[in-house]
């Protein structure tokens, strides 16, 4: 009876040693808590099954804590006022000394009707600018004249082609702006008195003969938050 009694007490030694492995592979733990037991040092107590790679606890110092992962914030976009400005030769859109559009001009026109049409369609169009400039050949009151006259038809190109009139401003600006006046005057010195050299510093100085127009837009930008320190 003794002998049987000493066997079911090993028996149930070895089940709950079994559980306490079970509970933390490779460590002994409490049963109860499932908590692993630690020496009088606080090290935890492996099993002679103990591995490292697999088995490895945080808790114990055998395995590195996971690192955070960092959730980045999504910008979320805005819509910004946006100015483009786009240049146009006036020797495409006028003759000489000429206010008229040329048959030609339209195909430089129409892919700005095109995008002012698309701002004003989705309510991002705020407004649009066409400035005329002419070359410094000629009176401030002539080129005044005939840089608002252009400004004008351009305008007027853009209005008939549907663009909202309220939206468009036109500003003669003469030869306020003409880059290249010095550096042609000093190529072509004599230019008044010679009709060859009166030709060529027409070429010259024709950058100066444009129309601008400046689109003013609203446009979706994304603005990202500055990194933290």
């Amino acid at each position: 009876m003794t002998k049987q009694l000493k066997l079911s007490a090993l028996v149930a030694a070895l089940l709950v040693s079994a559980s306490a492995f079970a509970a933390k592979p490779g460590y002994v733990a409490d049963q109860s808590t499932e908590a692993v037991t630690r020496n009088n040092y606080g090290e935890c107590w492996h099993t002679t099954y103990f591995d490292k790679a697999k088995d490895g606890l945080v808790e114990c110092g055998d395995r590195e804590a996971a690192k955070p992962v960092v959730v980045k914030d999504t910008p979320k976009p805005v819509m910004v006022s946006v100015k483009e400005k786009v240049t146009l030769s006036a020797k495409v859109l006028f003759d000489f000394n000429k206010n008229n559009l040329r048959p030609d001009a339209k195909n430089e026109l129409d892919p700005l009707v095109a995008k002012l049409k698309a701002h004003a369609g989705q309510g991002h169009l705020n407004g649009v600018e066409i400035d005329g400039y002419t070359d410094f050949l000629g009176s401030d009151k002539l080129n005044n004249a005939l840089s608002q006259k252009r400004a004008d038809a351009v305008k007027a190109y853009f209005e008939n082609a549907g663009v909202p009139a309220e939206k468009i401003t036109a500003v003669g600006k003469g030869k306020a702006e003409a880059k290249m006046t010095e550096e042609c005057k000093a190529k072509f010195p004599r230019y008044v008195k010679n009709k060859k050299q009166n030709a060529e510093i027409k070429a010259c100085i024709e950058s100066d003969r444009r129309v601008e127009v400046v689109i003013d837009a609203v446009k979706e930008s994304v603005v990202e938050k500055p990194a933290a320190n």
